[in-house]
């Protein structure tokens, strides 16, 4: 979370750096709006970009350190987890695609335990650098699979596979790629 907190904070600085400037050149032009136009057309544009990602981290920090709400979605704890780790992968120079969240994907399993089997899947794949992808199949089950670049296989810890299968979430491991089947509503 430390790396996603990073790119959160640089996200804010973008917007404040940029407002900063059109608030200091619009100063200098006496509010006119005369003169350099184009320039903070420039800078505006930049900060309302920078803010919209500021407003998709805040919105998934936000959903991550709030209770989670029944019925679990898996589809919705990997949007919000892709909107930082993505960041935080490629600031430490590798590549992360998530695929597939774009419904909702109902699961059985608890809130909390989605949101754990789903984030450590990640920390799995993006964990030792390079580039990973995962993607989220709905039909004919519920599957998030995890591929790394390099071909090594991925694991989950001990303790957390443990508490992940306890509730009812499989963990499969085909070739490279690590594999949780999460159990869906009847």
């Amino acid at each position: 979370m430390n790396r996603a907190a990073h790119e959160v904070k640089d996200s804010l600085n973008g917007v404040s750096l940029n407002l900063e400037v059109i608030r200091s050149r619009t100063s200098r032009q006496g509010g006119g709006g005369g003169g350099d136009s184009q320039a903070l057309a420039v800078f505006s544009t930049a900060a309302l970009e920078q803010l919209e990602l500021l407003t998709l981290r805040t919105e998934a920090v936000l959903f991550l350190t709030r209770p989670a709400r029944e019925p679990a979605d898996v589809a919705l704890a990997l949007r919000h987890l892709a909107s930082l780790l993505i960041p935080a992968t490629k600031a430490d120079g590798g590549r992360l695609t998530v695929e597939g969240y774009q419904r909702s994907v109902p699961t059985t399993a608890t809130p909390s335990v989605t949101r754990l089997a789903v984030t450590a899947g990640l920390l799995a794949l993006t964990s030792h650098g390079g580039s990973g992808r995962c993607t989220l199949e709905s039909e004919p089950e519920t599957l998030v699979r995890f591929s790394h670049e390099s071909g090594s296989p991925r694991s989950l810890d001990g303790p957390v596979a443990s508490v992940i299968t306890e509730h009812s979430i499989r963990i499969h491991e085909s070739g490279a790629d690590l594999i949780l089947a999460f159990p869906r509503p009847l």
